[in-house]
């Protein structure tokens, strides 16, 4: 009797293709994407890898030791080093960045942050004092990881840049302090310098010196501050009279609730299409059918009603942000372009919904079906794991679902917004997703309509 249960059981699982989906082939989804991306993280890429953080760099020095800098930084795998723009028909020889263009690139998310190398730097390097220009970052705070990482990696690069350079100022000064190197040791200074300059191989000192030199510099400890940085925000950059700090909490903020906000609203949106398919069950969607009505009118009544209460979900998550949590909502330009990226998202989302109910045969189907697509694209998107800590490649891939375009154009509105920019100006950037949104719609209208056809011939 047990045995014949089982096979019962097995049987009913086999035959739901949406259970036996979310049994068996979701969390291998999930596993796959997640590991994805934490996997990413902890890979090297040589510059280019994946989780490699691009930085513009600008060297106002353009001496020998800044160059040596530069070229120390585009060695770290953790760095995708970018010193100009990117060759184009008109430009195939672009200029280098300015300082201008790389706060610029950051303040609009081009670029996580920018390494500003200012003149004088090669003659202060080395010195070891107070009066030398610091270096500057510019970083955006959207992005935590970007800061800490990149200022730890300049200080790597910064002895690794020009070691000889390091040894022959640490010694004038240490015989500024205490008194000048006999002939002797000037000699063997002398001699070991093309090996730190890299004119000659280390290969030719000889055994017992490296051996020395090796167990010397296991023993050392290593030295952080060798660089002076100052870290500036891109937005206090550009926003000298706004509250920095209040705008570099609300970055984080601004996402998640751009985030959470379009998944709920496309669970949201499938749960109230399914209507469609309680109105099938219970012959109410026969006698629609049988009036003046027509599945047009109906189902485009359907849409502009989920599309309303999708404007009314998605207003209530970010009138709870500002209240709560302080997000910049309540002025011109952010109200402005809140209500065109809303409009588009919650009419978008709208028609996904009734596209999905259009496919599904079964409230419950419905669910299984829309549940899986949704967390997926949540996955990818970012709606779950912001994506500024996914590999290079996921980045493309967010371009293929809803949730990465919606968030692109919320935090065109909120974040990467141009304080100089008029009001019509600071709705250019939303342009992109918003029309990818309405093409999105259209294609979901189209296709809902063409299924629903089915209902028709009932």
């Amino acid at each position: 009797m047990i045995g014949t249960l089982l096979r019962t059981e097995w049987l009913n699982l086999k035959r739901d293709r949406v259970a036996l989906g979310l049994t068996f082939v979701l969390p291998i989804v999930f596993f796959t994407i997640f590991a994805a991306i934490f996997g990413g993280m902890a890979s090297g890429g040589g510059g280019s890898g994946p989780s490699a953080i691009r930085v513009i760099v600008v060297d106002e020095d353009a001496t020998d030791v800044s160059a040596k800098f530069v070229d120390a930084l585009a060695e770290q795998d953790a760095l995708d080093v970018r010193r100009a723009p990117r060759p184009t028909d008109e430009q195939p020889d672009p200029p280098p960045f300015t300082r201008d263009q790389a706060r610029r690139a950051v303040r609009t998310g081009k670029a996580p942050a920018a390494i500003v190398i200012p003149a004088g730097f090669g003659d202060q390097f080395g010195t070891f004092g107070s009066g030398a220009d610091p270096v500057t970052l510019i970083h955006d705070p959207s992005n935590p990881l970007a800061r800490h990482t990149v200022a730890g990696l300049i200080q790597a690069s910064a002895m690794m840049a020009a070691p000889d350079v390091l040894m022959e100022r640490g010694l004038g000064m240490l015989e500024e302090a205490g008194g000048a190197l006999t002939d002797d040791q000037r000699e063997a200074v002398d001699e070991f310098l093309p090996f730190l300059r890299g004119d000659r191989p280390w290969e030719e000192l000889n055994a017992d010196t490296d051996a020395d030199t090796d167990a010397d510099t296991d023993a050392a400890p290593a030295f952080t501050g060798l660089v002076t940085v100052d870290v500036v925000s891109a937005r206090e950059a550009t926003d000298p009279d706004e509250a920095g700090a209040k705008k570099q909490s609300n970055s984080i903020i601004s996402y998640y609730a751009a985030g959470i906000g379009v998944m709920f609203l496309l669970f949201s949106m499938a749960g109230a299409a399914g209507s469609l398919l309680d109105e099938e069950e219970h012959g109410t969607l026969e006698r629609l059918l049988g009036t003046s009505i027509g599945m047009s009118r109906l189902l485009a009544g359907k849409w502009l009603f989920f599309s309303l209460v999708g404007v009314a979900q998605l207003t209530l998550m970010f009138v709870y942000g500002a209240v709560v949590f302080g997000l910049d909502l309540f002025t011109a330009r952010h109200l402005v372009g809140f209500a065109v990226m809303t409009t588009a998202t919650a009419a978008s989302a709208a028609a996904f919904g009734i596209a999905m109910a259009t496919i599904c045969r079964s409230r419950a189907q419905l669910g299984g079906i829309s549940t899986v697509v949704i967390l997926v694209m949540s996955a990818l998107g970012g709606s779950m794991v912001p994506r500024f800590i996914m590999p290079a490649f996921m980045h493309t891939t967010s371009r293929f679902t809803f949730n990465g375009w919606a968030l692109d154009g919320y935090l065109a509105v909120f974040w990467y917004d141009d304080p100089q920019a008029s009001l019509a100006g600071s709705l250019v950037p939303v342009l992109g997703p918003v029309a990818v949104l309405i093409g999105l719609t259209v294609a979901f209208l189209l296709a809902a309509r063409a299924l629903a056809r089915r209902w028709e011939r009932v």
